[in-house]
């Protein structure tokens, strides 16, 4: 194995680490949330189920993106509740 292979592994494995530590970030944020109301329809998600659907549907980029934007909501006040209805609703109506 060459050296320039050896650091292309090496530049992979830390892109994974670094989206497995985002997904973990991510779990934990919604997790404190027991569940989620969408506004738009009488219909409540689980937090399991939102993390893991925005997990599913987000590219890496993406997740660290709402990461950082629930920082940012989090600074303003400690509810993310309304935020993540917010996103529900989007992945709902990108869904249909």
């Amino acid at each position: 194995m060459s050296a320039a292979e050896m650091n292309d592994n090496t530049g992979k494995n830390i892109i994974l680490t670094k989206y497995d530590y985002h997904k973990n970030c991510l779990k934990r944020e919604i997790y404190a949330v027991k569940s989620i109301k969408i506004p738009t329809q009488n219909y409540s998600i689980t937090q399991k189920e939102l993390a893991d659907w925005i997990i599913d549907v987000s590219s890496p980029k993406e997740i660290e993106t709402i990461l950082s934007e629930i920082r940012i909501v989090k600074k303003r006040t400690n509810n993310i509740k309304p935020f993540l209805a917010t996103i529900a609703v989007g992945l709902i109506n990108k869904a249909e």
